[in-house]
């Protein structure tokens, strides 16, 4: 912790500086680049100080099937979420895909492409593309959390080690949400609603590294979550929805993780 909360907070810094998320770009980028610092501190520690291996931090296959789990458990998460979102009209579907064309032109495309096909492409990234892409940005997480973290908190139990790896993860947060992030209009509710989140996934995400003895299960969860929760679904998708009521952000998103997470607990696929 002493070397990823200043590295990242420092980066977060200069990302501030440089006009947070009014400068989407350069925002995305640093962003990015903070993703990767939690493996790079856990890299460092292991090879220095704890000696241990890769395969220490689930840096290995284990067993395969999690794989499959965890992307359809996102899916199915992040289906139901806006699912009930949609249904409670707490957000609509775009169906002229207007908010993908004004970020497209924003970006300099004003190409006269078809709704229909708009929203076939953000579908297929939803489900394929956006999730590939997004395992290498989680990696820079999950090798930090998941990999590294979760293990040296398992002498506390299994659901403490998670719920504690989980609060810092959410903590760490804090100043992309301050600046914005997520939760634009509610900095401090968006702070302790992120806090919550992350609480919640790590319980997932760590059942996903220890019932698979992988770390890849928990690397294609939270890419999934990335590319389906927090990213196309509501950026494209589905629109005009309040991040603290609707979505994967907002209290249907956190009410659907809480379930996820009593049915681990109870059915003592986490102990």
């Amino acid at each position: 912790m002493a070397i990823v909360f200043p590295l990242t907070w420092l980066i977060d810094l200069v990302n501030w500086l440089l006009g947070g998320t009014d400068n989407l770009i350069m925002f995305t980028v640093l962003m990015v680049v903070a993703m990767f610092v939690p493996a790079i501190a856990a890299a460092i520690i292991m090879q220095w100080v704890t000696k241990e291996k890769l395969r220490d931090a689930g840096v290995k296959w284990g067993k395969r099937r999690y794989i499959i789990k965890a992307y359809l458990l996102m899916l199915a998460i992040a289906l139901v979420t806006y699912g009930l979102t949609l249904a409670v009209s707490w957000g609509r579907i775009d169906s002229d895909a207007s908010t993908l064309k004004e970020f497209l032109d924003t970006l300099g495309v004003t190409a006269d492409i078809p709704s229909s096909v708009l929203l076939g492409v953000v579908g297929f990234t939803v489900l394929f593309t956006g999730v590939i892409v997004n395992t290498t940005y989680a990696f820079g997480e999950e090798f930090g959390w998941r990999g590294f973290l979760l293990p040296n908190l398992l002498y506390l139990g299994r659901l403490k080690a998670c719920l504690i790896s989980g609060a810092i993860w959410g903590v760490w947060h804090a100043p992309l949400i301050l600046m914005g992030h997520l939760y634009e209009g509610y900095p401090a509710l968006g702070v302790l609603m992120i806090t919550i989140m992350c609480v919640l996934l790590g319980v997932i995400f760590g059942w996903l590294r220890l019932a698979s003895d992988s770390l890849i299960p928990a690397i294609v969860a939270h890419a999934a979550l990335n590319a389906q929760m927090l990213a196309y679904f509501p950026s494209f998708l589905v629109t005009d929805v309040n991040p603290v009521l609707g979505g994967g952000t907002g209290i249907i998103g956190l009410g659907i993780l809480g379930v996820v997470v009593l049915w681990l607990v109870f059915t003592r696929r986490i102990r």
